[in-house]
């Protein structure tokens, strides 16, 4: 009877432990994963801020040069905003680094003629200001570069940085009876801009009145399927919208909801002055 009773409290303290151990091990507490941290912006180096001063003082000598020409953009402006009787958003500048030294490039739009503006870009090169040329805008007067109109339907347009390393992208939109739409897609190295892929879409009618739409890459003809991929890419790609303007809405191109208008880099003459004063 004592064996019995002796082998049962074994038992018990031994079911006991085993609870006890069990809920030890439970209430451990499992390490949490590592968060990865976002890597550590680059130091700026005193060759580069040096770089940075003298392409400032550079930029706001060209900005001050075309004063009058960059201030008679009147029309630039956001979707369903119209400008053919007021003046629009006057941010016609913009400041942005592409090619990842620490220095920005300049973008600002100057008009010449009535309803007719351009877009140019600058570099610094470590001497002197230059600005860069960029193909894929071969076409009407303004030839070599992006151009804002006001004929027809009106130029809508997003000069944008891409999210990978050194890329600028641009988007435009123009038409009459027809619309057209395009990207072009830059890489920056050694102060030069190199045009690597354009996309186009024509939509309107052919010569027998039948609905026409027409996608392009590089000049080749493209299955609208693929067509269509290649733009909402290349708008997921935005990193930054550097300077923008639209001259009627439009709600079938989603890259108008890729960003926000107040948050676009472009800003006023008086702004850049300032700001390339510093």
């Amino acid at each position: 009877m004592n064996t019995k009773m002796k082998l049962r409290s074994a038992i018990a303290i031994l079911l006991s432990a085993l609870l006890i151990l069990s809920i030890a091990g439970c209430s451990k507490k499992v390490p949490k994963k590592e968060e990865k941290k976002p890597p550590k912006p680059k130091k700026v180096t005193e060759q580069q801020e040096k770089n940075r001063k003298a392409a400032y003082s550079a930029y706001k000598t060209i900005i001050e040069q075309n004063a009058t020409a960059i201030k008679a953009y009147s029309w630039q402006t956001v979707p369903g905003k119209d400008t053919y009787n007021a003046r629009g958003i006057d941010r016609p500048i913009a400041l942005c680094d592409i090619d990842g030294d620490n220095v920005p490039e300049l973008f600002f739009f100057t008009s010449q003629n009535q309803g007719i503006a351009s877009l140019h870009i600058y570099t610094f090169n470590g001497k002197e200001a230059v600005e860069l040329s960029y193909d894929g805008f071969n076409e009407g007067a303004y030839s070599g570069k992006l151009a804002d109109q006001q004929a027809a339907a009106g130029t809508s347009y997003v000069v944008y940085k891409g999210k990978e390393s050194n890329t600028l992208y641009i988007y435009d939109s123009n038409g009459d009876d027809y619309m057209q739409y395009n990207i072009h897609r830059y890489v920056m190295k050694n102060s030069k801009l190199e045009l690597v892929e354009s996309l186009s879409n024509r939509v309107g009618q052919d010569d027998s009145g039948n609905t026409s739409d027409i996608y392009k890459r590089n000049g080749k003809t493209v299955p609208n399927a693929q067509g269509g991929k290649s733009f909402t890419s290349s708008f997921a790609q935005l990193d930054k919208a550097i300077i923008f303007s639209a001259n009627r809405e439009e709600n079938n191109v989603s890259i108008w909801k890729k960003f926000s208008f107040d948050g676009a880099l472009c800003i006023s003459y008086d702004q850049a002055i300032a700001k390339l004063s510093k």
